[in-house]
């Protein structure tokens, strides 16, 4: 099975060509020494057309991934003074899941995605280097778009498989707005840009993961070929912790674009939660499947409670990264996860406790039932911190958290929470149509982890977290 795409970052586009249309005279007019250098351009001046290469830029957000640029390269420099947000129109098309389907009396098939098309409103453009950063007149220039939860996301889930794929087709049709022109460095007026729509998310630029390695594989004893993400803090001749995380089951596949960016794993390695953390090496796995999965048929969904086809190949995984990582310090190893993988953390450290220093399940799906005295016995001493929304009705807390912290807190277990009434926008960038923070569902409590919105009797979750240890 081979793991990951192109390099995180990674800056690519052949150069399509230019090929112009004049209107007027098609020879240059002379220059006249004895004129100005602006004068000139403008007798020497045509209206063309000219082509143009993209690539993205795709950022994680709170919800998942959004593309929230393109970049264009033309054949000849753009004049920065010519370029602004209302000179272009944008129009998306991508792979969706038919959530219409779904509706009572619908006669359409819900298996079958369909083509959807939007608007992308254009908030700002202007001439940029090679990676979408402002510059002077450049051959590249960057149309940047409006994105929310609901709108600008490459990503494609589907219901009935239970996970997101990359959309294909995802396309991106840039143009110049009615009426609307540019102009070359040159001074040649450009009335129209024929751009390739089609959007290669392989050459995109991703800012989040550009000190990441993506392409990580191991294959364990039982056979499973488990990808990985993983990111390494700068060397200062310390050991640094380990931090673990385990995605929910939307995030499974052998391309870790998805589980990084599904869940805004980014956060970790972001220089907030790096410096708390003082450096810390993260590891992202990527399930094949689904963590919850127990038997080699592939069920999953009914787990009652016991043990994931992949808890040892897992652990493999992470003994030999810390192996190979000789400034990791084994003494911090800390382990979380949401949903699937807020279960597999769970079945991680009902396994092995006296390996982690640390563990933060996140609506975890781990079925009390199916949880021994004996296992939590095991994990008392264990610091964990569990996380989850009173509104979640994918994972009931109901018949998941609650009954497990009670058990927990009978024995004296070493346990915090954070929980929270329901999962919302916290920016006060997003709203929903009430005027209201935007509601995101309930399940969705991972969110408030990756902001660093967690703290438990003024503790900060983050904080915590750094000063765990064996």
């Amino acid at each position: 099975m081979a793991c990951g795409a192109a390099n995180a970052g990674e800056v690519a586009g052949q150069q399509r060509g230019s090929d112009t249309v004049t209107s007027g005279s098609s020879e240059s007019a002379a220059v006249d020494e004895g004129k100005t250098e602006t004068e000139n351009k403008e007798e020497a001046s045509v209206s063309k057309e000219l082509k143009a290469s993209q690539k993205v830029v795709i950022v994680g957000q709170d919800w998942g991934p959004a593309v929230t640029k393109t970049i264009l390269k033309f054949d000849e420099k753009i004049s920065a003074d010519s370029v602004a947000a209302d000179d272009f129109q944008v129009k998306e098309t991508k792979e969706m899941f038919n959530w219409a389907a779904l509706a009572e009396g619908s006669t359409e098939d819900p298996t079958k995605h369909i083509e959807f098309e939007s608007e992308r409103k254009v908030v700002d453009a202007y001439t940029c280097d090679e990676n979408g950063e402002k510059s002077s007149d450049s051959e590249y220039v960057a149309v940047e778009l409006y994105y929310s939860p609901d709108e600008g996301s490459p990503f494609c889930y589907d219901m009935f498989k239970g996970n997101n794929t990359i959309c294909d087709p995802y396309n991106l049709a840039v143009t110049l707005a009615d009426g609307q022109t540019i102009a070359a460095e040159s001074g040649d007026e450009i009335i129209a840009v024929a751009v390739d729509d089609k959007v290669d998310f392989d050459s995109a630029i991703y800012p989040q993961l550009a000190g990441t390695d993506m392409k990580g594989s191991f294959t364990g004893a039982e056979g499973h070929t488990i990808c990985y993400a993983s990111y390494e803090p700068e060397a200062d001749g310390n050991k640094h912790p380990l931090v673990i995380w385990l995605h929910g089951a939307g995030e499974g596949g052998a391309d870790p674009r998805l589980n990084t960016l599904g869940n805004e794993v980014t956060a970790l390695y972001s220089e907030e939660f790096q410096k708390v953390m003082g450096g810390a090496y993260v590891l992202a796995p990527q399930c094949p499947t689904f963590w919850m999965q127990y038997d080699e048929t592939g069920n999953w969904m009914d787990n009652s409670g016991v043990d994931s086809v992949y808890l040892h190949d897992l652990k493999e995984l992470i003994d030999s990264y810390v192996e190979s990582h000789a400034d990791v310090d084994a003494d911090r190893i800390i382990i979380g996860g949401c949903s699937n993988g807020g279960y597999m953390t769970m079945d991680m450290i009902m396994n092995y406790p006296d390996f982690f220093a640390a563990a933060f399940p996140i609506c975890e799906a781990y079925s009390n039932a199916g949880i021994t005295d004996a296992q939590l016995e095991a994990i008392k001493d264990l610091p964990t911190w569990f996380i989850y929304a009173k509104n979640d009705t994918t994972v009931d807390p109901t018949a998941f958290e609650e009954p497990t912290l009670a058990r927990l807190n009978a024995i004296g277990a070493n346990v915090h929470t954070s929980v929270f009434d329901d999962v919302h926008d916290t920016s006060d960038t997003f709203k929903g149509q009430d005027g209201n923070a935007y509601q995101y569902m309930g399940h969705w409590s991972w969110i408030y982890f990756f902001n660093n919105e967690c703290e438990e009797n003024g503790v900060n979750m983050w904080q915590w977290l750094s000063e765990q240890h064996k």
